[in-house]
């Protein structure tokens, strides 16, 4: 008792001090940052609570660069930082609280995590990566399995499930309704707080992200049992196509196809989604806005300047814009790059920018890192679909779905975006793995808990009316 009192007599003397001499607005972060550091040390849910919503609605601070260069940090990194400094020291203290829950994802998130340490490492010594720059972006790369691991040691049945998911669905209403509200002033939609240069692909992957959750409850027999929250849940996936659309991010789009085919090969409802897919095509050349219809087609656009055709690149016969030109060129120079660190490539942000996943992992981590990539997104498509076929219960099985839909979604719209780290679409991405891979646990936990209740009510019943009592006649 003494020793809390001196800890706490310090700390606000030293508070004291700090809030004395520094701007009023940084004395509030302090404040701020102490409350949620308390409140996360006595509820991980309260904490976990505040990052769903803080992953899509908090600012963003900093500048990007596209030779690698600049950090961009946003106020939900600070927040992860204290909720994970909160629950190390919670479990320093309570040493039944464990860190790092088993499940199928482990051995392949720590050999991805070694091969970005080592390639970041290497890039360092030789000087492809400036120490800052490279520390900072390898700890916003971990960030989300950080946030994997908190949800999965703090998931202990199904209502807490839905609850997260429930926050989840509210966050991505909110975000679609503020992006909705800039399509009246031009250009293309981008997510909320995005600072000077917003993204629209990270706002579109994440809405696609959130669909297909949506989509596998919906097709997904007696996940949702009232039909107010089919209805609601039907309200919020059209609430998210309309930003989707007004990104104009033709990632989004042709990400969008293989989410369909999808949804169409693996769920059961195939009638009702390929009249929904008639009807689409049908109403599209009246209701599709004309900027969609511009930026789906500028890709194929010519420009007559000498300029223009000196920089513009032809592929199949197909003559492309500069802009898609340009793309095309840096995936050249990327592979002729290549060859000079195959193996473990020239470190995170050592090389220039580059608006490609798969690329990027290549130059960044090498061979050995992209087949460790690769083989994470295969063991998470393998085991939601596992989880997906297996799961009894119609709430998981519909997440499942709409997870596995999700995986496959991204993988394509990462074809054209660096989707797997962009921080914005990956914590709710792996929040939501997080669900699915606990599903097992979940299921299992909810027939004990009903076997339980159940020996519980015979224990308490009285004797059946037709067994004669001791003593007496009938």
């Amino acid at each position: 008792m003494i020793g809390i009192m001196a800890t706490l007599l310090v700390a606000t003397l030293t508070m004291g001090v700090v809030v004395s001499i520094v701007p009023p607005t940084i004395s509030i972060g302090i404040v701020v940052g102490v409350a949620v550091f308390i409140l996360s040390f006595a509820s991980t849910r309260f904490a976990l609570y505040i990052l769903i919503f803080a992953t899509l609605l908090s600012p963003e601070f900093g500048s990007r660069s596209t030779d690698g260069g600049g950090v961009t940090l946003r106020v939900d990194d600070f927040l992860l930082l204290l909720i994970g400094f909160s629950q190390l020291t919670r479990t320093a203290i309570y040493r039944q609280v464990g860190l790092f829950t088993w499940t199928p994802l482990n051995r392949y998130i720590t050999y991805y995590m070694l091969a970005c340490v080592f390639a970041t490492g290497m890039g360092m010594l030789t000087g492809n990566v400036r120490f800052v720059t490279g520390f900072f972006f390898v700890l916003k790369y971990f960030e989300y399995f950080i946030v994997y691991f908190m949800l999965v040691n703090n998931l202990d049945s199904k209502e807490q499930a839905k609850r997260f998911l429930l926050a989840m669905f509210i966050t991505a209403a909110i975000v679609s309704i503020v992006s909705a509200a800039q399509i009246p002033g031009g250009g293309r939609v981008v997510a909320p707080f995005e600072g000077k240069s917003g993204e629209p692909n990270t706002l579109g992957g994440y809405l696609l992200l959130m669909a297909s959750i949506v989509g596998g409850l919906l097709l997904t027999d007696n996940a949702i049992q009232k039909f107010r929250y089919k209805l609601g849940l039907a309200f919020l996936l059209l609430l998210m196509t309309i930003p989707i659309l007004f990104t104009l991010s033709r990632a989004t789009w042709l990400a969008a196809f293989p989410v369909y085919i999808c949804f169409w090969f693996i769920g059961n409802k195939k009638g009702l989604l390929s009249l929904i897919g008639l009807l689409a095509i049908s109403a599209s050349p009246f209701v599709i806005p004309d900027a969609v219809t511009e930026r789906a087609l500028y890709p194929l656009e010519t420009q007559n300047t000498k300029w223009a055709r000196q920089h513009q690149e032809t592929f199949a016969g197909i003559t492309f814009d500069t802009s898609s030109s340009a793309r095309i060129q840096s995936w050249k120079a990327a592979f002729n790059d290549m060859t000079n660190h195959p193996l473990l490539g020239y470190g995170i942000t050592g090389w220039r920018f580059i608006d490609a996943q798969y690329l990027r992992v290549l130059l960044e981590t090498g061979l050995i890192g992209l087949s460790v990539f690769l083989l994470l997104l295969w063991n998470l498509l393998k085991n939601a679909q596992k989880i997906y076929k297996e799961a009894e219960d119609p709430f998981f099985k519909g997440v499942a779905m709409g997870f596995l839909v999700g995986t496959i979604g991204l993988m394509a719209h990462a074809t054209m975006a660096n989707t797997f780290i962009i921080v914005r679409i990956m914590e709710p991405y792996w929040l939501l793995a997080a669900i699915v891979m606990a599903t097992p646990t979940l299921e299992a936990l909810d027939k004990q808990e009903k076997a339980e209740q159940a020996e519980t009510i015979a224990s308490l019943d009285p004797a059946p009316a037709h067994q004669a009592i001791p003593g007496t006649s009938r």
